[in-house]
């Protein structure tokens, strides 16, 4: 394995093992579910998103093999990326941390863990769901500086 890569394994490790940390911190530090409201632009506390993203409510076994198909394709766009366009297989590899945080979670709680709450809009999220969206935004970025 190039020094590149196993940077690139280094970090995308310590991202997933970064975000279950903090979320095991997160439901230690604030047992029982948050509501999200409150005073100030961003707070800490637990929210356990049943659903998928905006709480949208779907059957956990669904959502999990789902998310083990999306992870699949991804590593495939990833290898199949990584000597012609390396900035694909980067944001693949990003997106994948994000998810397998998530997938981390709805196995072992059969919810994620979000503990950081957008009071005004009613959001709340976690390290998990910044990873996959900077792998995005990287994906969107650069598409758009190609064309």
């Amino acid at each position: 394995m190039k020094t590149k890569q196993k940077i690139l394994v280094v970090a995308a490790a310590f991202l997933v093992i970064l975000d279950e940390w903090l979320k095991n911190l997160a439901l230690k530090s604030f047992p029982g579910e948050s509501e999200i409201s409150g005073k100030h632009f961003l707070e800490l506390a637990v929210h356990k998103n049943l659903g998928i993203a905006f709480d949208l409510p779907i059957w956990l076994p669904l959502v999990a093999i789902l998310t083990v198909i999306v992870i699949a394709g991804l590593l495939f766009v990833a290898i199949q990326n990584k000597k012609t366009q390396p900035w694909i297989a980067a944001s693949a590899l990003i997106i994948i941390c994000g998810a397998v945080g998530n997938l981390i979670d709805r196995l072992v709680y059969g919810f994620t863990v979000d503990y950081l709450i957008i009071p005004v809009t009613g959001s709340a999220f976690n390290l998990s769901d910044l990873v996959i969206i900077s792998g995005l935004i990287l994906l969107i970025v650069k598409k758009q500086k190609k064309t």
